[in-house]
């Protein structure tokens, strides 16, 4: 099963109306991932396989906020629903594995 078919099952969708929108909310997932584990200069392509649980959560996450983005919170009746502002900070010990450090010692001085 692709990660499409596993994201629709997770929202319990079993059409196809929203497939390009799910598409679009992985691949900006999967960009955002990237560009987090390469910013000390790694030079990740793609996700790491081993990743792949972290861009499905994620998407059902954007997912479910649609309408409600830049809102820490919602309530409708007596359900209330409230977000993290950061949506990787509770991954960030499985991604930091991922980043690779690169460039000197660590030591900077300033003249």
């Amino acid at each position: 099963m692709d990660d499409l078919m596993k994201i629709k099952l997770l929202l319990l969708i079993d059409d196809n109306k929203q497939d390009e929108l799910l598409k679009l909310i992985k691949e900006e997932t999967e960009a955002r991932l990237i560009s987090y584990m390469n910013q000390d200069g790694g030079i990740l392509k793609g996700v790491p396989d081993n990743l792949s649980w972290i861009v499905r959560e994620l998407v059902v996450r954007r997912y479910n906020r649609i309408g409600d983005e830049g809102k820490k919170s919602s309530t409708e009746s007596d359900v209330t629903a409230t977000w993290d502002t950061d949506d990787l900070a509770e991954y960030i010990i499985y991604l930091d594995k991922h980043r690779k450090k690169i460039g000197g010692n660590g030591i900077t001085r300033f003249y």
